[in-house]
């Protein structure tokens, strides 16, 4: 047992090696270790199965991520993990292995890492609270950016979703995603222990980090964050999720049931967000938005009437075709916008008003639930207090005389000064942040055949007119058939 415990820990473990030649030491080092481990396969099995918590109690996972997962494996095959004496051990280990590992070690056990990830993801290990809390602490001790997609991504929003244990998932499902594994100029060849490296460069399918995405996998992601942020009322970072799916490039110009349900739901709760029907990005391929327009009419016209002072229109439009919200899941944001209606009304006189009689309030403005005003001044008065205290209006409820008024607050974007040096030192970072995140993106663009092919079309075009690289490479997806269900990009 002693020689096994000091095989698992022989790796000497170095922090943010600095020279080319450290790095490279420190490289040669884990692989041999790997190679040592392998090599000794046989003799460590025997002695982790003949005291498992042992060793397992004296080897820091922090320190000797390796040996420790390498354990956790051998424990975990099928023949060993029904045993009832390694079943806790076990659990106990992945737990303590998932909180604490190393993320520069793992690079080399990518496969050993995700199988574990995805053990934890059937949430039948450990509680789903627990699952999602591994899964998300996980994700971001391999990328602390967040910024690059993996499999491990879906299931936790998955996990998260259906189990709605979702707050222990936000900290992942509010990170942008700017990149994806084996996307464009991916450096494979890449030492993995180098500290400076990107973690698009190392989160691949060739270090086992991550299985292989393709276009539905982004697509489920996407339309899960934006239901998941619909459940929790956050109106704003659900449209922004759902426009990423609608937006998504297409294939042989199908587009998709997920991107059709994501249409569905961004074209209510854009409603919800700014009280007005939200615009589709201008990349959005023609195809798709035909589509959309052809298949989701009955939303397209909640969308027009809602806008309008027709409320009367636009609850009979909602009660008309309530087996189509029923088919597609939407009753509950159908509600939501009935309830909204009159709510958008109030908050557009203060376009034209600063303080309005509440009396006015009443009669200027309609119910789409009942498709009349409100009964009477006091029921005005609790709608629009709910709207204050909700965060949804920026006003307040004053007396004069005998007559109620809404002041609408026009200092409502003033900020305190250590407010707005917090703001400014936010700002700065986030500056430097897009700046890093900017600089990575073109060296991985610099390195694809499609992105330089683009570029000298743009070249030749700028003969004839004025071309924008940027957003025709993005445009232009759809025809290279960079997208497809089998790769996200080839």
């Amino acid at each position: 047992m002693d020689e096994a415990l000091d095989a698992l820990t022989a790796l000497d473990p170095v922090v943010n090696p600095t020279s080319k030649a450290a790095i490279r030491a420190y490289d040669t080092s884990i692989t041999q270790h790997i190679g040592t481990l392998n090599g000794s396969a046989a003799e460590i099995r025997s002695a982790v199965l003949s005291h498992p918590e042992h060793l397992l109690k004296h080897i820091d996972p922090s320190v000797h991520s390796i040996g420790f997962i390498f354990i956790l494996q051998i424990i975990s095959e099928p023949t060993n993990a029904a045993l009832s004496a390694t079943h806790q051990v076990l659990l106990d280990g992945m737990l303590d292995f998932l909180l604490k590992f190393d993320p520069v070690q793992v690079r080399y056990v990518g496969q050993h890492l995700l199988s574990l990830l995805n053990q934890v993801a059937t949430g039948q290990v450990f509680p789903p609270s627990v699952a999602v809390k591994l899964l998300s602490t996980a994700i971001l001790r391999i990328d602390p950016t967040g910024s690059t997609f993996t499999s491990t991504h879906l299931r936790l929003a998955q996990l998260a979703y259906q189990s709605n244990f979702i707050e222990s998932a936000m900290p992942v499902i509010d990170r942008d995603i700017l990149f994806y594994p084996n996307g464009p100029g991916s450096k494979e060849n890449s030492v993995l222990c180098d500290p400076a490296l990107a973690p698009a460069s190392f989160v691949t399918t060739q270090t086992g980090l991550t299985d292989k995405i393709n276009a539905t996998t982004v697509l489920e992601y996407n339309y899960l964050r934006g239901l998941i942020y619909m459940s929790r009322r956050d109106w704003g970072k659900a449209v922004a999720a759902f426009e990423q799916a609608i937006s998504h490039p297409l294939k042989d110009r199908t587009t998709s049931r997920i991107m059709l349900d994501s249409y569905k739901r961004w074209v209510l709760v854009g409603l919800l967000d700014t009280g007005e029907a939200p615009t589709a990005p201008s990349y959005t391929s023609a195809s798709a938005n035909s589509t959309y327009k052809a298949t989701a009419k009955p939303y397209n016209i909640v969308a027009e009437l809602f806008s309008t002072a027709e409320a009367e229109k636009l609850k009979e439009q909602i009660e008309e075709n309530a087996q189509t919200w029923e088919e597609d899941g939407t009753v509950t944001l159908l509600a939501e916008i009935l309830a909204a209606y009159q709510k958008w009304q109030i908050i557009r006189l203060g376009g034209i008003y600063q303080h309005v009689d509440i009396t006015h309030v009443r009669e200027s403005t309609l119910s789409a639930e009942t498709g009349r005003p409100l009964e009477n001044d006091d029921a005005v008065v609790a709608l629009i207090s709910q709207m204050i205290e909700s965060g949804m209006l920026a006003g307040q409820i004053e007396q004069h005389e005998n007559s109620t008024y809404l002041s609408f607050r026009q200092d409502s974007d003033m900020i305190s000064e250590m407010e707005f040096a917090r703001q400014l030192a936010q700002s700065h970072h986030n500056i430097e942040t897009l700046g890093k995140q900017y600089r990575q993106m073109n060296d991985q663009l610099s390195g694809s055949k499609e992105y330089v092919k683009h570029l000298v079309r743009e070249q030749r075009r700028g003969d004839k007119g004025v071309a924008d690289a940027g957003i025709g490479f993005d445009s232009q997806i759809e025809d290279e058939d960079l997208m497809n269900d089998d790769t996200l990009l080839a």
